[in-house]
């Protein structure tokens, strides 16, 4: 009876140790954040370093949904430049080429067509962007124009700007969060302002240079823009929360709707000059304009950081890389980040993501063979297994 009790003993002994051994070597195999937190001025950065938490994700991509048909004219595309939801996933087209946006249901089936050319009210002349709103109504950028339709499709008004807009979001109370070009005396810059429903100016909360080759062509001046200056870049977390960042530098800013500095994130990485022959290629995309033109481009120091911000629906911010002219992949490459700032994958994504939510990628394709446009939505098959607790 001792000697039974003795060998219990020791078994407990032993699956407690075991149970101590695995969970602490859990532990120290778990991915820990190499970075740190520092303040500055008041406000917290975080600094990444060079590689993410976990590694590489390959996203598991799988056609879900495919919208166009050149023999429907409901169906058929001509630059949808633009893709937006409501509230039922139904998927707003802005068809910029035909002058309207084209309605669907979750399933692709046609629902309604908004809009049409022309310089009436509710009419297009450059239509280049969509966004919808919490309560259904539909934000069009048009020109100097943000042209707003309600749920049903019927206009309702103009919101005239004064300066032209790059790219713009909605705020919780329907005040445009838009980038802007502007004028300044020191030369041209990108702006990120917040305007209310009347197009008047609340406030600017950024606003960087963007400097363009301008130099003479003849009797003329000719003003020449690339792909390769820094520019200002936006997106919405959601409608209280924002992010921009200036390609110059690794580092983003996360803000509230008024502006307000929340926090800010950076990533560790080196500067990479411009070869010649990105240079030579840029400079060869100008076919129109003469050699002695072409040599006066202007380049800056180092290439941009990237190209592009998206947030997905749970918050995690998409930074899309600087891929340069030489890169002849059809993909993008992406830094992913936790809504609180840490880098936690670098992935790279077949397709340009214009809305990435509820487990579902939504872009759009053409045919290099037909050049007929789709809009397409894949499944995420491994969404749920994304890590972001670190």
């Amino acid at each position: 009876m001792e000697g039974r009790m003795k060998r219990k003993l020791i078994w407990l002994i032993l699956i407690l140790f075991l149970f101590t051994f695995c969970s602490k070597k859990e532990k120290t195999e778990a991915p820990k954040w190499k970075g740190k937190i520092e303040y500055e001025n008041g406000i917290k950065v975080v600094r990444n370093p060079e590689e993410p938490v976990f590694g590489e994700l390959v996203l598991d991509l799988e056609e879900d949904l495919s919208i166009g048909n050149e023999e429907d004219e409901n169906y058929m595309f001509y630059r949808a430049y633009s893709i937006a939801l409501d509230n039922e996933n139904n998927i707003y087209v802005l068809d910029a080429g035909n002058h309207r946006i084209q309605k669907f249901d979750s399933e692709g089936a046609y629902l309604q067509t908004i809009g049409r050319k022309g310089q009436g009210p509710g009419e297009f002349e450059r239509p280049f962007q969509i966004r919808v709103d919490k309560n259904g109504n539909i934000y069009v950028r048009d020109s100097r124009k943000i042209k707003i339709f309600d749920k049903e499709g019927n206009y309702v008004k103009d919101i005239v700007l004064k300066n032209f807009p790059m790219n713009f979001y909605l705020d919780s109370e329907g005040n445009i969060m838009a980038r802007v070009f502007k004028s300044t005396e020191s030369g041209r810059a990108s702006s990120f302002d917040r305007i209310n429903k009347k197009g008047e100016l609340i406030n600017t909360i950024a606003q960087f240079p963007y400097k363009l080759t301008i130099t003479k062509a003849g009797k003329g001046i000719m003003v020449i823009s690339h792909y390769y200056i820094y520019d200002l870049f936006i997106s919405s977390i959601n409608p209280q929360m924002f992010i921009y960042g200036y390609s110059k530098e690794y580092e983003l800013f996360v803000v509230n709707e008024k502006g307000d500095i929340l926090f800010k994130l950076s990533k560790e990485e080196s500067y990479h000059p411009i070869s010649d022959a990105e240079k030579d290629k840029v400079r060869n995309q100008f076919k129109r304009i003469p050699d002695s033109v072409k040599k006066a481009i202007q380049f800056p120091p180092h290439r941009p950081f990237f190209t592009g911000i998206l947030c997905d629906d749970r918050g995690r911010i998409y930074v899309m890389r600087f891929k340069s002219i030489l890169d002849e992949r059809k993909g993008y490459d992406f830094d992913i980040f936790s809504k609180e700032g840490y880098y936690l994958y670098k992935t790279y994504i077949p397709y340009y993501p214009y809305i990435i939510r509820g487990g579902f990628l939504y872009t759009r394709v053409t045919s290099e063979v037909t050049g007929e446009e789709l809009i397409k939505r894949f499944k995420i098959k491994n969404w749920e297994s994304i890590k972001e607790n670190i």
